[in-house]
Formats: structure tokens, sequence, C-alpha cells
């Protein structure tokens, strides 16, 4: 990417800096501007946006220092001063007031501006000149350092003084890399994208362009449906643009540095104390000071290189028997067994140890493909898992982990198939514990395919069978059985039989006997309870495990469960704001390796947001998620995402967009677990309801009543509350009757909703509206007040009219909301309330 290519790309962002910098130029208290910062991060490009903006007004002088090591008299100046006469260049007096009048006249009235380029590579004899300009001539600068100890002196003087302002620039930010990326690319962002260039560059404007090139031209970085996301395809060996632009970073370096930051790259982060044994402190402190190696203040002192593209570029450019020499050369300075090495650093021992062609041990292998799927990396999981060469039990092991891999990337018929074709390994090689185990394992994975939880509780029952008819050891009969129970229950959560689950989950959350086992049941548990009307216990359930959990469990889609219970935990009980900082704050800290568990963080956002009736916010999520999902369609979760986008348009009043997207889900044969069924379900009747549907209320009171009969009163009261924008009367009592059941916030609201409606009492319509404030449900606030101007006109209580009105005067103006129809056909209103109640009614965006 060229310079002008990066200046265009500067536009996007970080114009209010041009703007102080302007305002620092035209200044008449001040002689300018110092801007400081590392290579890369933009000083020049900002230096040109600068005099882009000026330029029609004022003059600009640009001067570049010398790289030489014997620094030229007036070096900078060279051009002026072959145009002076020569006697003024008899003297240095003469030379300085000669180049003076030069730039004067070359002015012709206007104001003039100095940019300053390769601090501190200026000669003394030029900075003469430059100070008299400043203090005699009017003349303003525009200098640019690395850091302030490349500040002339001179500068620096006016600088402490006040003349001159300093400005220091920093690398990007990540919503700064996702706001350039969309302005620049045109469209949405994907976070998992985000985080992966944010990381990866540091930041540096100049690295960030080259790798998005980079990740483009390797079809990598896709743009799907305006969005731009990640493939599944594992990025192939970079192109001579980051390899330019690590040699440039290296360029220079000794030997010894150079060979460091080979090594450093295949080791990629290790504690100090390995470092300086493999490297000798001499380079090590060399790397440090030349700012190549970061050192972190744990208690480690864990090492990395500071610029990740560095590393991945340099690990990507050396063949395998430079990779083979590396990795000899450290193994013969430190045994790798005899150092206390995290997961992820062994990790990248056993990448590096395939990649030289140096074969691991089969257990080896399979420890390393289960760390990688614990980092979300399933490319690697399956890369190490082939290398899982060994007996039956290991071949057995390695398709489990193979599945589990597949499972990851969404390819859930490959999940089921790897284990299938391992069945005649374990029917022969595994013991009972570990037969029924794989069993489970099974079951799991069929849940995800067509035709799959049918065959479940068949397996289940022939593998019970088989217990009953060999097995003799209590120990091994008892963990056999607490996998298939597991498998069991898990079948009936995935099928929503949440009655039938929750004793079972709640037998095994407090047996503790297989911590990992009754840990797993809780999180399940959440889940449960959540839907069925314990949904503040459910959320502190979900803290008490969360503070067991001492590190990863053996149940990899752990975390995807938990996550998915408490997050549905906080948006049923009205507590959405809880559940959104949650996973903003989880995606704002996505690393490189999180790209597979971000593709499902932003639906889950984007539909707290849609159910707080935040429809721009919603929208904007669920369009990322929505192209995310149809590249990968994880936990058939892509339905799920049209119909709330439907939901969101359809609140927005973009009719013919939100029609667009029902059609695009019911497109789909529904496969997936019944709750994300049940919330497509959901949104998808709720669009047709704003969309004009007369079926669809009828339609969520019908689902909603199988809800009830089921113990699922949480789920029942959502679909009722939704009816109530046409209350019936039987709807109202069984909206009562479910939110009754309930815990938390909103179940009180729908409470106080039903019977304000069935009673025809103001005083409860403005309780509920009340409710509604706190939780910020604006939306649901402004039907509550529309309700209780009715009831209390109709009923002649002016006080409750009056506070109605007061709330509907604050939110009309904002609230994306379609209103609840008036109780009574006898209430007139005043041509402003029919206003706000026809926006309200059309769902208006704010």
């Amino acid at each position: 990417m060229g310079a002008a290519e990066r200046r265009r790309w500067s536009s996007f962002i970080r114009q209010d800096l041009v703007v102080l910098a302007v305002s620092r130029l035209a200044d008449r208290q001040s002689h300018g501007l110092v801007v400081t910062g590392p290579p890369g991060v933009g000083k020049t490009t900002l230096a040109r946006s600068v005099e882009a903006r000026i330029a029609a007004t004022t003059h600009c002088v640009k001067l570049f220092g010398s790289s030489a090591e014997t620094a030229v008299p007036y070096g900078m100046w060279g051009i002026h001063l072959a145009r002076l006469e020569r006697s003024s260049l008899q003297s240095p007096d003469s030379i300085i007031l000669g180049i003076a009048e030069l730039v004067t006249a070359d002015a012709a009235g206007r104001p003039v501006v100095l940019v300053l380029d390769e601090l501190p590579a200026i000669d003394a004899s030029s900075m003469g000149v430059v100070m008299h300009l400043l203090r005699n001539a009017g003349v303003h600068v525009l200098a640019l350092a690395r850091s302030a100890n490349d500040v002339p002196g001179e500068l620096v003087r006016l600088l402490n003084d006040g003349l001159l302002s300093g400005l220091a620039l920093e690398t990007f930010t990540r919503n700064e890399v996702q706001t350039l990326m969309s302005k620049a690319l045109g469209g949405s962002v994907a976070a998992a994208v985000v985080a992966a260039l944010h990381e990866s560059s540091r930041g540096s404007p100049l690295v960030l362009h080259a790798l998005i090139q980079e990740e483009i031209n390797r079809g990598h970085l896709v743009q799907h449906n305006d969005t731009w996301v990640f493939t599944n395809d594992r990025p192939a060996p970079p192109s001579s643009l980051l390899s330019e632009l690590v040699q440039a970073r290296l360029a220079g370096e000794s030997g010894q540095v150079r060979h460091g930051v080979e090594m450093m790259a295949h080791m990629q982060q290790v504690p100090l104390s390995m470092l300086a044994e493999v490297l000798g402190a001499a380079t090590v402190a060399r790397m440090q000071e030349r700012k190549l190696l970061d050192i972190a203040q744990d208690a480690r002192r864990s090492t990395s290189l500071t610029d990740p593209y560095v590393a991945e570029t340099v690990r990507a450019m050396m063949g395998r028997a430079a990779k083979a020499r590396l990795y000899r050369e450290l193994t013969d300075v430190v045994p790798l067994a005899g150092q206390n090495l995290s997961r992820l650093e062994l990790l990248a021992f056993a990448d590096w140890a395939h990649d030289a062609g140096m074969p691991l041990a089969p257990g080896e292998a399979l420890s390393a493909a289960k760390t990688a799927l614990l980092c979300s990396d399933p490319l690697l999981a399956l890369k190490f898992a082939a290398a899982a060469t060994g007996g039956a039990s290991m071949a057995v092991q390695a398709a489990l982990l193979r599945s589990a891999a597949h499972s990851l990337l969404a390819d859930y018929p490959g999940a089921v198939a790897e284990l299938l074709d391992s069945r005649e390994l374990a029917d022969a090689s595994l013991d009972v514990p570990g037969h029924a185990a794989w069993v489970a394992e099974l079951c799991g994975a069929l849940l995800w395919v067509d035709g799959g939880a049918a065959q479940i509780p068949g397996l289940l029952v022939a593998e019970t069978a088989r217990l009953s008819d060999h097995v003799r050891d209590p120990g091994q009969l008892a963990a056999a059985r607490r996998s298939l129970a597991l498998a069991m229950v898990e079948y009936q959560v995935h099928s929503g039989l949440y009655g039938d689950a929750a004793l079972v989950l709640e037998a095994g959350y407090r047996e503790m006997e297989d911590v990992d086992h009754s840990l797993y049941c809780g999180s399940l548990l959440v889940l449960v309870w959540a839907a069925g009307g314990r949904e503040l216990d459910a959320i502190d359930l979900a803290g008490d495990i969360a503070a067991e959990l001492d590190g990863p469990s053996r149940f990899l889609r752990q975390p995807f469960v938990h996550l998915q219970g408490l997050v549905l935990a906080l948006i049923w009980s009205g507590q959405w704001h809880q559940g959104a900082q949650l996973l903003t704050q989880m995606l704002s800290t996505l690393r490189r390796r999180s790209e597979h568990p971000g593709w499902i963080l932003e639906l889950w956002l984007g539909i707290a947001y849609v159910c707080a009736g935040k429809s721009g916010e919603a929208a904007e999520l669920l369009v990322v998620a929505v192209a995310q999902l149809e590249i990968r369609d994880t936990h058939g979760c892509r339905q799920l995402a049209y119909s709330a986008l439907a939901y969101a348009l359809a609140q927005a009043e973009y009719d013919v967009e939100a029609d667009e997207c029902l059609a695009l889900a019911g497109g789909l044969v529904p496969n997936t677990a019944w709750v994300n069924l049940a919330m497509t379900k959901f949104f998808t009747l709720m669009a047709q309801r704003l969309l004009g549907d007369a079926k669809a209320t009828q339609a969520l009171s019908t689902s909603a009543q199988e809800d009830l009969a089921a113990g699922r009163s949480t789920v029942a009261a959502l679909s009722l509350f939704g009816a109530s924008g046409s209350p019936r009367e039987n709807d109202l009592a069984l909206l009562a009757s479910a939110a009754a059941l309930g815990q938390g916030p909103m179940a009180e609201l729908s409470l106080l909703l039903a019977h304000a409606l069935l009673d025809q009492d103001a005083e409860q319509a403005l309780r509920a509206a009340a409710v509604a404030e706190v939780l910020d449900l604006a939306a649901v606030e402004l039907r509550c007040s529309l309700l209780a101007l009715d009831l209390a006109r109709s009923a002649g209580y002016g006080r409750q009219v009056r506070e109605a009105e007061l709330r509907i005067d604050r939110l009309a103006p904002t609230s994306p909301v379609r209103h609840l129809m008036p109780a009574s056909q006898g209430a007139t209103l005043t041509q402003r309330e029919l206003q706000v109640a026809r926006l309200a009614g059309r769902g208006m965006a704010n």
C-alpha cells in the first residue's frame, strides 16, 4: 500500500488531531507543534494532512534531516543555499539572513510553516536558520520526532518555556482500527477481525495497512454481505509486502540480535530466565534496548517480541531445515522437560517441532491437540491430532479430538463421521468408562446433524444394557453411568425437556464426586433454571460455578453452554444491561486465537439489544453476526440471527428488509437446540406482529401455553408479554400466572402490566413504567405510560394523567416503540398524543 493510499486511509480517522495541529500552527502566542511517536505511527501522514488543510493560505517549507553520520552544514537548506547570491555566502550571519529572505519572498505575504522531518538528524547550522525564522520572522514549525530524546535542544527549550506545543502520537486503539477499517474498506467489520489485526499490528498504522492488504490478497479476509470476516482457511505464507516490512524493521541489527529475533519468533513467549539462558544476557539486553523485546511485569517476567507481526512473518518465512536447526540449538541448551511452561508456551513448542519435521510422541501430539482446542484453534488441533499415531486407544482419542475440532469449525457432519469411523476401534480397545464416554461424545455430536437427536435415546439404552451385562466393578459402573446420564440430560436440555432435566442436573451438581462433571451439570442447569422461572437463581448459580472453575474443564463445550445460560438469564430477567456489558467486555478482550468463539458473541449482544428495544444497535450487530454465520453456521444459529434481525428491522420500520430476513429464516431447515428454536419463533412472531400479521398474537399465546405446560414459565411470560400489545383477557390472565412464577424485575414488570390491563388500574401501569425506566426499556416504558394515560383519563384521575404525560413528553422524541393499544374506546387523545401514538405504533426509530 503506497503513501497515497495510506493518506487516503488517514483521512478517515484522527481528524481531531489534524484540527488540533492546525490550531496550534495558527496560534500567534506559539511557535508551533512538536509531534512525537514511534516509527510507523503516522507522524508524516498527520503532517501531510495538516499541509493539505492549510495549503491554500499558508506557505509550507518541507525540510528533512540527513541520515549521514557527519551532518553537512546547512544540509537541510541545500536547495535554498543553492539559490543564494555569492555575496550572501560570506559568513554564517549572511547565510541565515539570505535564507530567511528567500523564505519570506517565496511566502509572498502568507504565513510560513516549516515542516521538520527526521529529527534529530539536523545539523547545528540548519537549526540556526530555523531558530532565526521562529524568533524574528513569525514563522511556525511542525516538527516530527520519534521520541522527546530526539528533539533538538533548541526546540526542547521552547517546549519547556511553553512556546511550542507537544503532541504524542499513539498507536491506534482497537476502536480506531474498527472505525478505520469500516470507513476505508466500506461495510461492517467483525470483532474477531479487529482483534486479530489490532493485536498483530499493535496499532501501528503502517503495519495495519500492510496486514489488511495481505489478508485480503491471501483470501483470508473477505467481504461477505457488506461485512468483513475471516474465512475458515488457515492464512497462507506472507507475500513480499510483510517480508519487506520485517526486513526494514531489522535492518542494521547485529547478527546476534537477528538470531535472537528468529529464536524468539518460534518460542513466542517464555520466562526471561529461560530466554537469557538460550540467547545470553547481552543479546537479551540489546533486543530490549532496540525495542524488539517486551518483558512483562509478571512473576515469571514473561518475554515476547514487541511486534507480533514480526514473529508471525519470521516464522512463516523460515523453511523446515532452518526451523529444525533452531529447535536443536534450543534443546541442546535448555531441555524443555525441565521448564515450568504454560499450556500456550508448550503449544508453541509443539507447533515449532511439528513444523520443523520433528515427530511428536503420540501422547505429546494428543496433549497439544487438546490445548489447541482450549485455545480455540481447531485447525491447529486437527494438525496435531493427525500426528497422534499409535495403538487403537490412541487412535480413538485422536478421533475424539478431531471430532471436537470439526464441531468448533461448525462442520457437524464431519464431527459425527470422525467418531463413527472409530467405532470398531472404540468397541475393541476402550475400557468400560472410556467406552461410555465415547458414546456420550457421539451423542453430543449427533445433536447437531439432521436426524441425529432421534438416534440418541436408542444409543443410550443399548450402552446401558451393555453395562448391565458385562460390568461388575462398582467404580467403573458408576463412572460409566455418570457419562450416560449426562448424555441423556444434554439431549433433554437440547430438546427443551427442562422439567425432566432439572432434577438430574441438580443432583449431578451437588454430587461433586467428579468435579468437572458436576460443574458441567451446573452450567446446563443455569439455562434450565433461567427458562423455568428461576432467573435470579440461575445468575447466582453461574457466579458460583465460575468461582469454582480452577482451570479448563474436560468438557470443551462448557464455556459456550455456561455463557449462553448466563446471558439469557440476564436478558430474560430484564437485566439486559449487565448481559450487554459482559458480552462487550468479552468482545473487547478477544485475541488472535479467539476468532472462533468471537463468531457467536456478536449474535448474543445483538439479541440483548433487540430485546431491550434498541433496534439501531441491534441491527448493526446482527448484520455482522449474519455475515459470519452464513460462512460458519455455529450451533445452527443462522436462523436465529435472521429472525432477530427481522425483529430489529421491523422495530425500526424497515418493513421490506424485515420481510426479506423472515423469508431467509423460513427457508432454513430447523436443526438446532430448543432454546434457539424458541427464540427464533418468538422473534419471528414479534416481527410478524409489528408487520401487521393478525395471526401472530394468537401464535404467541399458543406458544406460551405450550411452554407453561412444559414448565418453561420464563419463556412463556416473554411470549405473552409480546402478545400484550393486542391484549386479550385470557392472555393477560396467563401472563399474570406466568410472571408470578418468575424472578427479577422483568417478572415484576410483566405482572404489573397484566394487572393494570385486567383491573383497568392506571396506578399499576405507572408502576410498570417506573420499573421499565430503571431497566432502560424505553419502548416498554412508553407503552405503559400511554396505557396509564388512557386509564387515568377514563377514570378522571388528574395526578396519574399528569405523571403519564410527563413520561410521554420525555420519551416521545427518542423511543422506538409501537404502542400498546388503548384499553378503552372512549378516551380522547390530544393531537400531540395522537402523533406520538402513531409514531410509536409504526415503531419509529430514534
